[in-house]
């Protein structure tokens, strides 16, 4: 009865962590837009597919490999319209069974009451870490109109508003000018 009702609570991305068979054990998870939006993260949609692992499962702490693999949306860093990434991380996650929820970045904590490890939050967790830097479109594919705003601001503040053919190479900041008078 127990485990037919712990069963029942368990959300789709939920690991029973008092399962006696849990080492060697494979689950396969699938992240959707409506996982990330819970999250309300930098990950804005996507579909990730994760391959969970249960390499090592003691009295109290367990070890899992986790692959994640798919497409995530972020903004752009350069117009902030969506650029779709291609996502392909393994990593690893310590998890242990203790009193209280714990996460001080090397193990994971899970309260030994409840049993249940949510791996939502570990695998959006990975799946960011394994982004680039810079997150942007390829030459050319960022949104048109919000480059003329970008352009249009950046010749502002470089005091070229409104001017044609300005070569920036040529254009200086007057702040420089007390420099140009040290001879050394």
């Amino acid at each position: 009865m127990r485990a037919v009702q712990r069963e029942m609570e368990r959300h789709p991305l939920t690991i029973d962590l008092l399962d006696s068979r849990l080492e060697g054990r494979v689950f396969d998870f699938e992240m959707n837009d409506a996982d990330f939006q819970k999250i309300d993260g930098l990950v804005t949609k996507g579909t990730i597919h994760a391959n969970v692992v249960c390499k090592k499962a003691g009295q109290t702490a367990y070890v899992f490999q986790i692959h994640s693999k798919g497409e995530v949306c972020v903004p752009c860093d350069r117009c902030l319209a969506d650029v779709e990434l291609r996502i392909d991380t393994t990593d690893e996650l310590t998890v242990r069974l203790g009193d209280t929820y714990e996460d001080n970045g090397d193990v994971l904590t899970v309260p030994e009451k409840d049993g249940l490890l949510d791996i939502t939050l570990p695998i959006y967790e990975f799946v960011v870490l394994s982004m680039p830097i810079r997150r942007i479109h390829e030459p050319g594919k960022c949104d048109n109109a919000m480059m003329e705003v970008f352009d249009d601001h950046q010749a502002a503040r470089s005091g070229r508003e409104g001017e044609e053919g300005t070569d920036s190479a040529q254009t200086t900041d007057s702040r420089w000018d007390a420099l140009k008078q040290i001879k050394l």
